[in-house]
């Protein structure tokens, strides 16, 4: 059984995305791993060329800001997806890593899961970091896992989005959410933690992508009570990044004014804590595999 990683980047360089300590994480779990990478002339595509490891094959795509809105992420994420030939793909973005300590029951689960038969996808935990790696984004406004590791081989796995989930097609036309085995595994999400210039530049660079004006949406306006810190270890793959690249001087606003929406999810994380619900949102449906013998 072969196993396939994919993800899209642009301008991967420029935007400060650790799309190369992204891509090292995965290949301690999968046998191939195929990135579509856009036109912009930054380095990227060299970057990932000196990975120098033949499991890594890259796919020259363009990108068109004329494409619904956020749609062009859910492209370049198939187009990458249909070039892997591995009957499971894992679909990792450019700022999301994988621990190393995980990959191995991650493996062993996704062979059981084949031998099932039932399920299309593992669902994967997430860790969404948020100004500094030593703090991350807890709360039913922050998904806590996706069903990222699908099956292909017999399905016809879309991305309906923005690329952060991907669903089934069943007969035809008709979507359906992934069957998907929750794992304990984690995917480690960094896009929060980029350099203030890196972030400032994404907000002004992708909103084309996204037909909205340019964001000058600064790091510290957050509501500070879903921040915790982060008691855990980093992927090893992520020490170069967090070490050269990452923010460390974050703090939050201590004049920010909590919102409307803010009081909505402080509300969420209350009923949460009281009755042991998730109300975050869920775009795959949990099953359980049969015993083995």
């Amino acid at each position: 059984m072969k196993i396939s990683a994919c993800a899209f980047v642009n301008r991967g360089m420029a935007l400060g995305y650790p799309f190369v300590e992204s891509i090292r994480s995965a290949l301690e779990l999968v046998d191939e791993f195929v990135v579509a990478v856009g036109p912009e002339p930054d380095g990227t595509r060299e970057a990932i060329e000196a990975i120098g490891d033949e499991r890594v094959r890259v796919i020259d795509t363009s990108w068109s800001p004329e494409a619904p809105r956020g749609f062009v992420y859910s492209q370049q994420t198939m187009i990458a997806l249909y070039n892997c030939t591995g009957e499971w793909v894992l679909s990792l973005q450019g700022d999301e890593a994988i621990h190393e300590q995980d990959c191995e029951a991650l493996r062993s689960l996704v062979e059981r899961a084949h031998r099932d038969g039932r399920a299309d996808a593992i669902a994967l935990n997430y860790h969404h970091f948020y100004g500094r790696p030593d703090l991350v984004a807890r709360g039913p406004a922050w998904y806590r896992a996706e069903a990222r590791l699908v099956r292909m081989a017999g399905r016809k796995v879309i991305v309906p989005s923005d690329a952060q989930y991907l669903v089934n097609v069943s007969g035809r036309r008709r979507l359906r959410p992934l069957k998907a085995v929750q794992s304990s595994a984690w995917i480690y999400h960094y896009g929060w933690t980029r350099s203030r210039n890196a972030h400032e530049l994404k907000l002004n660079t992708t909103a084309e992508y996204w037909q909205e004006p340019p964001s000058s949406r600064a790091y510290e306006q957050i509501d500070p009570s879903t921040l915790e810190p982060f008691e855990g270890t980093h992927p090893a793959a992520m020490a170069p990044w967090l070490e050269h690249s990452a923010n460390t001087t974050f703090e939050s606003d201590p004049a920010y004014q909590v919102t409307r929406r803010d009081k909505r999810q402080r509300c969420k994380r209350m009923i949460e804590k009281l009755t042991g619900a998730d109300l975050s949102c869920t775009h795959f449906k949990t099953i359980k595999l049969r015993p083995e013998s």
